[in-house]
């Protein structure tokens, strides 16, 4: 777990460091996986290439948290030959798919018959072009500065789903009132990304670094064994390490699917 904190947003005290020591635990109570946490100093791209080339020796994949994206893919494509390095944002990108995925499989909707709308867009770019390779009929953008001319309860009538990149807090005020509410993903649990890394390292190690069509694999596969009621597989509870699946095995259960296949 590795940060330079270029693309840090410090919430309720929280800290880089912090942030990265607890979801390097979250890896190792659920996977069993050694990880460590790591915060670098770097102030611009050659500087965190050089920082990860140097420190990709002791490991066997590299997780990029809280990083400039435009620092995080040149790091990528620059040691796509010496380690694996996957982006928060592509974790948290192929876990939203995957839920939008699940839900519309519920509610018995094709994906070219759904109607989303991506509240924060600009936060995380990949999840409109996953959405968008998906075959989502109608995508939108919304951002809270649209409240006023163009409220949710518009897109709830035309019956949206929200991919909510702003966080629930922010948008609490917005649709609260509506009756009924909008059906909205979010990924409130910070171990729910985490759910897609397995996938993710599987693809960097063979074939480089993840593109649109990987991660659109990764989230079609994640979305498989969610269970009815749950927009993405459980994890285990600490200590355990069930399978949660048909065909998961013991080793695999901390994290469904480590295994892609193209």
């Amino acid at each position: 777990m590795v940060s330079d904190g270029s693309d840090f947003h410090r919430e309720g005290g929280t800290s880089v460091l912090s942030g990265l020591l607890s979801t390097a635990a979250l890896v190792r109570e659920h996977s069993g996986t050694g990880a460590t946490a790591m915060l670098i100093t770097a102030d611009n791209v050659a500087e965190l290439t050089a920082e990860l080339r140097r420190a990709a020796p002791g490991f066997s994949a590299v997780y990029l948290m809280h990083t400039n994206p435009v620092r995080g893919r040149a790091a990528q494509s620059a040691l796509a030959n010496t380690v694996a390095v996957i982006t928060d944002r592509q974790t948290t990108a192929v876990a939203l798919i995957a839920a939008l995925l699940s839900t519309l499989d519920r509610a018995g909707t094709a994906p070219a018959a759904a109607r989303v709308v991506i509240a924060g867009a600009q936060h995380n770019p990949l999840v409109a072009a996953l959405a968008v390779a998906t075959g989502i009929g109608e995508i939108d953008s919304w951002n809270l500065g649209d409240a006023h001319n163009f409220p949710l309860r518009a897109f709830a009538r035309r019956g949206a789903v929200v991919i909510d990149l702003l966080g629930s807090a922010a948008l609490s005020s917005q649709d609260a009132a509506l009756d009924p509410p909008i059906p909205r993903i979010t990924l409130d649990d910070p171990r729910a990304p985490l759910l897609a890394l397995p996938g993710l390292l599987a693809a960097a190690h063979a074939w480089g670094p993840p593109d649109v069509a990987t991660c659109l694999a990764c989230a079609r596969a994640l979305a498989e064994p969610t269970p009815a009621g749950q927009p993405l597989p459980g994890l285990p509870q600490a200590g355990r390490s069930e399978p949660t699946h048909p065909g998961q095995t013991r080793a695999d259960a901390a994290f469904p699917y480590p295994h892609l296949v193209r």
